[in-house]
């Protein structure tokens, strides 16, 4: 994979671009972790103890995951995840039920609505959803979280993949 997270020799390096950059860099490197896999290869959990912890399960939470921080958390809109209380992990069952060219097709679609949104919206923006926590959370905060986040099972993912098929890299 082609590396994707330098603005450039000439910038812009201001902070709304670096940190778009580097959200869709990792983004770009979830997909890219997942392409090329197998149905079977995409769905198994080769840790015993994990069982949902597959490649097109993360990539699908990581979906849902960006759709819930944006439009319920910052906008106050309502969270539409296929979670429940009785099944907290439904996006990943979901993950296991989809065609991967699907989870992947939606993904890429979220992360683009993702990154619109991160573009325009004031980064000093207080979320407007729920407050789990005692502190008003920004934009900022929640876009450099959704980074974190995705680097995160991106490691996940790195694991995965070389279990495999044998594929390191970015």
């Amino acid at each position: 994979m082609t590396r994707t997270d330098d603005p450039g020799p000439d910038g812009p390096w201001d902070e709304r671009t670096l940190l778009l950059t580097m959200l869709k860099y990792v983004q770009e490197t979830a997909v890219f972790k997942v392409q090329g896999l197998d149905e079977d290869k995409a769905r198994h959990a080769p840790i015993e103890t994990s069982p949902l912890t597959t490649p097109a399960a993360l990539l699908n939470h990581l979906r849902w995951v960006e759709r819930s921080w944006v439009n319920a958390d910052l906008f106050g809109g309502e969270d539409d995840g296929p979670w429940t209380e009785e099944d907290p992990d439904a996006e990943l069952r979901q993950g296991l039920e989809l065609p991967l060219d699907e989870v992947i097709r939606l993904y890429e679609e979220e992360a683009a609505r993702t990154r619109a949104v991160f573009e325009t919206v004031d980064l000093d923006m207080t979320m407007q959803g729920k407050q789990s926590r005692n502190i008003p959370l920004t934009a900022r905060w929640i876009l450099l979280h959704l980074i974190e986040e995705t680097a995160r099972h991106n490691g996940h993912l790195d694991l995965l993949r070389e279990m495999a098929d044998g594929s390191v890299g970015d």
